[in-house]
């Protein structure tokens, strides 16, 4: 065993105590550089969001003219006013609306559904089926248009409202892999002590799952209504009629081949922004929580 002079404990002991004293230095340096990256990247990320914001207000003659960072020298709602009296906006935003309800409670019923049969119920080739489907999350989805298309000309549901939300509306692979995920962290001791209380299949889902499965749930039906309420190429091909059309499409229609309503496009763009801010203001927390949650139960 190793005995230490008193100058090697001296130094030692010098050594330990700058040890200890550098650190709260070292880690402000640390966070303030930390947030001055973060500070760039969160920049990098919100100019053109206020950019758009300013020129929303802007009449078309002005945004041509001006540099995009020049506030509005005569602010106007008239943009706003333009899309709603001469152009269909009040119909594209309610059939927004009207989609994105639908393909939500679709998704989330049955992708629930899904998830707790490949969670609690035991049956021949579940796993196989499970990855099988999951698998189906490296397909992009632009692969499956031509197909999903020629499928639903044949059976004439093209340009109708079923063209919409029908090919969502079942579920998706993501959403049934995060709620099998959180499905596997209830206790199967909880669910087998409902079945012995004569609770059928449905019945613990309904009385045990769902009650326990909140968080997850809500992390899945805002990922649904995101998806839903920003949905673009499917609704441009699947559709042609003007009363058909949906926000991202109609917004997108504003521009032609012969001219540019940039003035439109951002007024459109904002209104069609704002339900989306107010959802991630009051959901942010929940959605990290529960995502990380589900990522980590497994």
């Amino acid at each position: 065993m190793t005995t230490l002079t008193k100058p090697a404990a001296a130094r030692l002991t010098k050594t330990s105590t700058a040890k200890k004293t550098r650190p709260p230095a070292a880690r402000g340096i640390r966070s303030f550089v930390y947030v001055i990256v973060l500070l760039a990247i969160a920049a990098i990320f919100i100019t053109p969001y206020l950019f758009s914001v300013m020129a929303a207000f802007k009449p078309l003659s002005e945004i041509q003219a001006d540099r995009a960072w020049d506030l509005p020298s005569h602010p106007t709602f008239d943009n706003f006013v333009t899309i709603f009296t001469q152009y269909k906006f009040g119909t594209f935003l309610l059939n927004t609306a009207g989609v994105t309800i639908i393909i939500t409670v679709g998704q989330v019923l049955f992708s629930l559904l899904g998830a707790y049969a490949f969670a609690r119920i035991q049956f021949p080739g579940r796993e196989a089926i499970f990855w099988g489907y999951l698998s189906m999350l490296m397909v992009p989805n632009v692969v499956t248009m031509i197909p999903l298309y020629v499928m639903m000309s044949k059976v004439g549901l093209t340009d109708t409202y079923w063209a919409l939300f029908l090919p969502y509306v079942f579920g998706t692979p993501y959403t049934i892999f995060l709620m099998r995920q959180y499905i596997q962290s209830i206790p199967s001791e909880v669910i087998e002590a409902a079945r012995l209380d004569g609770c059928s299949e449905l019945g613990v889902l309904r009385r045990v799952v769902v009650p326990m499965s909140r968080p997850i749930i809500m992390t899945a039906t805002i990922i649904a209504v995101i998806f839903s309420w920003n949905n673009f190429l499917w609704p441009l091909i699947a559709t042609s009629s003007n009363d058909l059309q949906v926000l991202s499409v109609g917004v997108a229609n504003f521009n032609s081949n012969f001219a540019s309503q940039w003035n439109l496009v951002l007024a459109g763009s904002l209104v069609a922004l704002i339900p989306m801010v107010v959802l991630f203001v009051l959901f942010q927390k929940h959605i990290v929580n529960s995502v990380n949650l589900s990522g980590a139960n497994r």
